[in-house]
């Protein structure tokens, strides 16, 4: 059964895939969704999860009405408003306020007729089991530095995990298993308690790499936090769902009990993640292979993923949302490497590599000395350039016997210029240059190259430096694009990378994962399948003469504009101008407007012809330069507030001036 992609009431739900459908693109990034409020009943078709399919009542109102509230978060909304009216209603028939909602309808519980049937694979994992009694143990850990200071969240796994090991030692009867970490401050156990941890526990010393690499002591403090959790609440679920069975509890009490379940769920990948955000989980990739994408200057996309539990109505009362995201992070590579990619975009590397392939990605390592040559009369330019990109960034020294971590704070002069104080020669002044030589016996391939200068000045040459990979929020335009681009895949694409996922044993794989067997959980290797429906498109009338129905398009839901006359044409502005930028003359201009003025004609509107004609060749002219004369126009015609632009053939220098100005 095939389904269309269309507009309006057809289109088909973000993260839906179709069986037996057609391929089309669509974006994976994590959004926020959760399945409707939907009940069962004698007429309902319910597949194995319970859900009947979304239908439309005959009720004679559009949707209104107020949301029921909910607690926040993606898996938390039951939405849940007034039916709708007949099926046949028109827009014109709702009221101001009645456009403007985006309130769902609640789903009835007669099963519709209108549209065509399908099944509908959502990316919905059951919870077969899960535990219904016994009590959570929750303690407090806090992880300080030698500076008393807390540590960054990044590092707090592998400081607890390194607590955890020298604990679990000590008292060997502990189920390891049983005791899960939240990447945060939270710790829980499941039926077993801590030993000799309670609310005065003492401070722990842990040696443990730093933010920098190097070994350092870590203050870790665990306390007993709060009663134990009574996990037997979970069996009162199906009674707090059905708001029609009278019950004390509500949903709001079962959320400290997810988020538990949560926690367990996501242990072991936590452990072997990269980098965690939220619930989103990253981990380490390999260009072009396992979720990377280059995107230039020294970014690439990382394809991770989502997971959360949610409520649910239907025949399995607990779901785990298991989704694909996306985030940008820092090539791992060489130093060097990243500069290549930085100094293309740089004003000598736009001006050298101006007109060639678009496949370079790269500047030439000779033309990068060139650049950042002392003699270079814009050598500054491109020093500022460079500092731009690679301010705060985190790189990773090669020469040491283990490797040290820091974060550039500025750049220095040239490896054979640059000196610095040798505290343990004497406190002898030496340039960057010799002390690698004397010092590691390395003699650097390019001293001329600028250093980079880390914090309480110290230098470090680019040549033996690496990029250390971190998440990046801040992109281009261009970058975006492309993101867009790879997030962007077919349905069937979209459910592969899904069941990959939950097939990794470091990621989603439950059946072989210890501590969800240890919390007596078992999650369903198979998705839901789901009863659903295309609406049928909408009629659209423009006149009397002219209305779009399903059968008179080729595609349903999309059409063409054919000759017709607006409902409410609006008219040029009495006062408009042309600015022609391209190397098309006067005449083909009027030609343009001739036609322009035809069309609108047709469509009931009015189009005189332009006051203001401004005319410039941009052909072999750089592109600040025709921006200059862009806004030259516009400041000695400001009266004028629509200008109707003719840009240039060329597709770089025409992307450029578009991106210039906000038009």
């Amino acid at each position: 059964m095939t389904s269309q992609l269309g507009r309006g009431r057809g289109r088909i739900p973000k993260n839906a895939v179709y069986k037996d459908s057609s391929s089309f693109p669509m974006p994976t990034t994590s959004g926020d969704f959760s399945l409707p409020s939907l009940s069962s009943s004698k007429y309902d078709l319910q597949s194995e999860s319970g859900y009947s399919s979304t239908s439309t009542s005959s009720q004679p109102s559009p949707p209104t009405g107020p949301a029921v509230p909910t607690a926040r978060g993606r898996g938390d909304r039951f939405k849940r408003n007034v039916a709708p009216a007949d099926p046949h209603w028109t827009v014109s028939d709702l009221t101001a306020a009645q456009f403007k909602s985006n309130k769902r309808p609640v789903k009835p519980d007669e099963l519709g007729i209108i549209g065509q049937q399908i099944q509908v694979i959502a990316n919905y994992f059951p919870i077969r089991q899960y535990p219904n009694r016994g009590l959570v143990y929750q303690y407090h850990i806090q992880i300080r530095d030698w500076k008393n200071l807390e540590i960054h969240r990044d590092r707090r796994r592998l400081v607890y995990n390194l607590w955890l090991k020298q604990y679990c030692k000590k008292y060997t009867k502990l189920d390891r298993h049983k005791i899960v970490f939240d990447n945060l401050s939270t710790i829980l156990t499941f039926n077993q308690s801590l030993l000799d941890i309670n609310e005065n526990s003492p401070t722990q010393e842990i040696q443990a790499p730093n933010r920098s690499n190097r070994q350092a002591t870590h203050k870790v403090t665990v306390w007993r936090a709060g009663e134990p959790i009574d996990l037997a609440l979970i069996q009162n679920l199906d009674e707090i769902i059905h708001t029609e069975n009278r019950s004390n509890d509500t949903l709001q009490d079962l959320v400290p009990i997810k988020q538990i379940l949560s926690i367990a769920l996501h242990e072991n990948c936590s452990s072997h993640a990269t980098a965690i955000y939220d619930r989103s989980f990253f981990a380490a990739t390999t260009a072009e292979q396992h979720g990377e994408w280059d995107l230039g200057l020294g970014k690439a996309l990382w394809r991770g993923f989502y997971s959360c539990l949610v409520f649910s109505k239907g025949a399995h009362q607990l779901l785990m949302n298991l989704d694909i995201n996306h985030g940008v992070f820092m090539k791992k590579q060489p130093f060097l490497e990243f500069l290549c990619e930085v100094m293309l975009h740089s004003p000598c590397g736009k001006r050298r590599y101006a007109g060639r392939q678009r496949n370079v990605q790269k500047v030439n390592g000779d033309d990068v000395l060139e650049f950042l040559d002392v003699s270079n009369p814009t050598y500054h330019i491109e020093m500022n350039f460079l500092l731009k990109h690679c301010k705060n960034l985190r790189v990773r020294s090669q020469d040491a016997s283990k490797p040290i971590v820091y974060t550039i704070s500025k750049l220095g002069k040239s490896a054979s210029t640059q000196e610095f104080v040798w505290k343990s020669n004497k406190n002898r002044m030496i340039t960057v240059e010799s002390y690698y030589k004397e010092h590691y016996g390395v003699v650097l391939q390019y001293p001329s190259l600028p250093t980079l200068e880390m914090r309480k000045e110290s230098y470090l040459p680019m040549e033996l430096v690496d990029v250390e990979p971190a998440r990046v929020k801040k992109i281009t335009d261009e970058q975006r694009a492309l993101m867009c681009k790879h997030s962007s895949v077919s349905p069937q694409v979209y459910i592969k990378s899904i069941k990959e996922i939950r097939n990794n044993p470091e990621k989603q794989c439950f059946e072989e994962d210890p501590f969800v067997a240890a919390w007596n959980m078992n999650v369903s290797t198979d998705m839901l399948t789901l009863p659903a429906r295309v609406l049928p498109m909408p009629e659209i009338v423009y006149t009397d003469q002219y209305h779009v129905t399903s059968g008179s398009v080729r595609d349903v839901g999309t059409w063409q504009m054919k000759s017709t006359r607006f409902h409410t044409p609006a008219n040029f502005p009495a006062v408009w101008g042309m600015i022609n930028l391209s190397s098309i003359d006067q005449n083909a201009c009027e030609d343009f407007y001739n036609e322009l003025s035809n069309i609108a004609g047709e469509r009931g509107m009015q189009c005189c012809p332009p006051v203001i004609y401004e005319e410039y060749d941009s052909r072999n002219r750089r592109t600040d330069e025709i921006i200059g004369v862009l806004d030259l126009f516009l400041k000695r015609n400001s009266g004028c507030n629509f200008f109707l632009v003719i840009l240039s053939a060329n597709s770089k220098l025409k992307s450029k001036l578009y991106g210039s100005r906000n038009w």
